[in-house]
């Protein structure tokens, strides 16, 4: 099995919704950002999200997208993202000319109805057609599913994770990233998802990990992934973000911390220039005023 690690960095967006200050950012602020970690290495890039306007934090991912020409210029290789949770979502992601799109979907009823007030079934229905439609544009579409290892209304269920992925795979998107939305995962839970992701026939080059460092368990949660044999890994640089029902300080696991484990196995990866990685973190933490790990 090959030995490179394909990172895709969600700080632009999953981070940036959830940082308190992020409203603040203006749109070159982000552009900035991004180009920081395009020039770091990163070829995936979540870069905004065409959600409700209620979002400040991403009000302005329409002039993100127009100012990331430039980078899309210089930077041709890299894949942009956006966040669409609707049909009116991607109409704005069809005007930003988006190569990608990601969807979202929560395990737990609780958590769907206090993010998106429906339930999950109800979820699933409505997106289904988002993915038909953006496949039918020509734009892949990644899957979100949160709520990995259960959360206060849902035990945890592997076979709940694996029907759910299965369930978006068939619907059309090309990838699953499977989300520990509140950072509770631990190594030994792992083997289990695993296995009922294989009884399902779902490629494991097809599922993504997403883990939030709350108790301090993503790298230990990577580690034992890699060994089972996923190879794509989430990650926020400068570990922006993380669950704004998690009750935690500490957000998304950082990019930075993902590439030094890759180092330390001897791991082939995206990211070759730490420092640049480094220095990415340095501008957008003082951006939002906070002070870096």
């Amino acid at each position: 099995m090959s030995d490179f690690v394909q990172i895709v960095d969600v700080s632009a967006r999953d981070g940036l919704q959830n940082e308190k200050n992020a409203a603040q950012l203006s749109a070159a602020d982000k552009v900035t950002f991004i180009r920081k970690l395009a020039e770091a290495g990163l070829t995936r890039i979540e870069a905004g999200s065409f959600v409700h306007p209620k979002v400040v934090a991403m009000a302005n991912s329409g002039e993100v997208a127009d100012l990331l020409t430039s980078v899309e210029k210089d930077f041709p290789q890299v894949i942009f993202s956006y966040l669409v949770p609707n049909l009116k979502g991607l109409e704005r992601a069809k005007a930003a000319r988006a190569k990608e799109i990601a969807i979202f979907l929560a395990l737990s009823e609780e958590f769907s109805k206090a993010n998106i007030n429906q339930t999950v079934d109800e979820s699933f229905a409505n997106i289904v057609p988002v993915i038909a439609a953006a496949n039918a544009a020509g734009i892949r579409v990644r899957g979100y599913i949160s709520n990995l290892f259960g959360y206060n209304d849902l035990p945890f269920s592997p076979e709940i994770v694996a029907v759910r992925s299965k369930q978006l795979l068939d619907a059309g998107c090309f990838e699953i990233s499977l989300g520990d939305t509140t950072g509770i995962g631990k190594p030994q839970q792992i083997e289990p998802i695993i296995a009922a992701i294989k009884s399902h026939n779902i490629p494991l080059e097809k599922i993504a990990m997403h883990f939030h460092d709350t108790f301090g368990n993503a790298i230990a949660n990577v580690d034992r992934s890699y060994a089972l044999g996923i190879r794509m890994f989430d990650a926020a640089t400068g570990g922006l973000g993380g669950c704004p029902y998690a009750n935690s300080p500490k957000g998304n696991l950082p990019m930075e911390e993902l590439v030094i484990w890759c180092q330390n196995k001897n791991l082939r990866c995206d990211i070759a220039n730490l420092a640049g990685l480094r220095a990415a973190a340095s501008f957008i933490h003082g951006k939002l005023g906070k002070i870096a790990a």
